[in-house]
This record gives C-alpha cells, sequence and structure tokens, in this order.
C-alpha cells in the first residue's frame, strides 16, 4: 500500500485519551502518596488525602485504562497491517 491510500488515525484513535487519562490518575495517585508521606513526616497524627479505598479505585481506574489503550493501540495496528 502506497502512502497516498493510507488513512490518517480518527481522533483520539489508537488510545491516546485513555492513555492521557491513564496518565492523570496515576499522577493523582502518585500526588496522594507524596502528601500522605510529607505530612506523616511533619507529625500528623492522621494522613490527609482519598483513604484506602480512595487510593485503591484511583489506582484500578488507571490500570483499566492504561489497558484499554493498549488494546485500542493493538486493534489499530492490526487493523492498519490488515489493509
Amino acid at each position: 500500500m502506497n502512502e497516498a491510500n493510507k488513512k490518517p488515525p480518527a481522533a483520539g484513535g489508537s488510545g491516546r485519551s485513555a492513555l492521557l487519562a491513564a496518565a492523570i490518575l496515576f499522577l493523582v495517585f502518585v500526588a496522594n502518596i507524596v502528601i500522605g508521606k510529607i505530612a506523616i513526616v511533619g507529625g500528623a497524627t492522621t494522613a490527609p488525602g482519598l483513604g484506602d479505598v480512595g487510593e485503591f479505585l484511583v489506582l484500578f481506574a488507571a490500570v483499566v485504562l492504561f489497558i484499554a489503550a493498549c488494546l485500542a493501540r493493538e486493534r489499530a495496528q492490526n487493523r492498519d497491517n490488515s489493509e
């Protein structure tokens, strides 16, 4: 297939939006951990932040979105190879 016949990638295609959302959620998770560590080192008796369940849900959502982005990218690559 020559370059003139190649289709441009669809907007948001190949999982870019899911990957961006996963990265943002992972940064939220890391920021929560860092804020909690700073608070405990500073002498706080209770750590501020999302709590155990909140941390789990944020990390779980980041992992699910990351897997979705990987699968979307693989699907787009397979579709391009089959054409």
